[in-house]
């Protein structure tokens, strides 16, 4: 999808309007990775059964020219990194190692 400067510019203005509401709460913005290794994924395999047949898999970190000079995938990775596709396991993951107590909350 390409967006164009006036269908940005709107974008950029919901952005600032949501950006202050959040912040007028006293809450602050953060951001979390897009990809995810394929055993965090398993572990949530029962919340995520019906994302995962829709979920983009990465199993190679570059491209290279055959012999023909057509590109094709080289480099395996160690493990394939999945395009998440909700955001609460990697932020539950993450906050279970930040809050230790009550006092850790906001």
């Amino acid at each position: 999808m390409v967006i164009k400067p006036w269908g940005y510019g709107i974008w950029e203005n919901i952005q600032r309007i949501l950006d202050g509401m959040i912040k007028d709460t006293g809450h602050q913005n953060a951001y979390f990775p897009l990809f995810i290794p394929l055993s965090s994924l398993q572990k949530e395999a029962q919340h995520v059964e019906g994302f995962a047949k829709e979920c983009a898999v990465v199993t190679h970190h570059r491209l290279e020219k055959d012999k023909d000079g057509r590109l094709v995938p080289a480099g395996e990775l160690e493990e394939p990194l999945i395009v998440r596709p909700t955001s609460e396991m990697i932020i539950g993951q993450s906050f279970s190692k930040w809050v230790e107590s009550y006092r850790d909350l906001p």
